[in-house]
């Protein structure tokens, strides 16, 4: 964004994909609060996302392991080849 000066490639799932992309490994995943906050856009539209990458079978969401007051997020397993197939083609690209 700031490297090109340009907004104009902000998508809040990208936003998360990205962000579960780097949190990967993190045990269970990602707390879905910290997903809504990391894609920079209002809760119920980054809850909107979420389900929607869900329902696409990008993200897989579960129940924290000991705190069931927490929902947790994670990448499905077949996406993070995707992704990183896709960072070396933009890395390709300049």
């Amino acid at each position: 964004n700031t490297i090109l000066g340009a907004d104009s490639f902000r998508d809040p799932a990208w936003d998360m994909l990205l962000d579960l992309y780097a949190q990967e490994g993190a045990e269970g995943g990602t707390m879905i609060s910290a997903l809504c906050i990391a894609s920079g856009v209002p809760q119920t539209t980054a809850l909107r996302y979420i389900y929607r990458l869900a329902e696409l079978g990008l993200v897989e969401i579960a129940d924290h392991p000991s705190d069931q007051r927490r929902t947790m997020v994670q990448l499905a397993a077949h996406v993070r080849p995707r992704i990183e197939r896709l960072l070396d083609m933009l890395q390709d690209a300049f």
